[in-house]
């Protein structure tokens, strides 16, 4: 037994947060070993491909996946590592795509003007689904400006 005040009390709360943490995550699908499906797609804003931002998928069980936008609206995307893929079922899609904003080295970044309507930003207004199957086709995203 330790002799330093508090030392067992540490230990316990130590080992107690461990096993609560690795519960958590088995329970709330921080688990790798789920399949996932590659998934990959253009975004479109009025028919021209949306040159950055990203594309976030929620499933409707586990964690959300997420890629970057290329220049040419490509994106693929990944839920644990980049471009690993994501569950199968049907996701929620949100897009994101800020303009940067140019500011001197010592001063904070503001946040951009959004480039797209801000309803695609939020899962519950995007209006976008997909259904992610094994297989599955790369998936276009069409936005409006409108």
């Amino acid at each position: 037994m330790s002799t330093m005040p508090g030392v067992a009390p540490l230990r316990w709360f130590a080992r107690t947060t461990s096993a609560l943490g690795l519960l958590i995550c088995a329970l709330g699908g921080c688990n790798p070993d789920v399949k996932l499906v590659p998934v990959s797609g253009r975004v479109l804003l009025d028919g021209r491909p949306l040159a950055s931002g990203s594309v976030m998928l929620q499933p409707r069980v586990g964690p959300a996946a997420r890629g970057q936008i290329g220049a040419d609206g490509v994106f693929e995307l990944g839920t644990y590592h980049a471009r690993d893929g994501v569950r199968p079922g049907p996701a929620a899609v949100r897009v994101t795509s800020v303009a940067a904003v140019q500011t001197a080295p010592d001063q904070e970044q503001p946040a951009g003007k959004s480039l797209i309507p801000l309803r695609y930003a939020d899962f519950a207004t995007s209006g976008i689904t997909v259904e992610v199957v094994d297989g599955m086709q790369p998936v276009e995203i069409e936005l409006s400006s409108k």
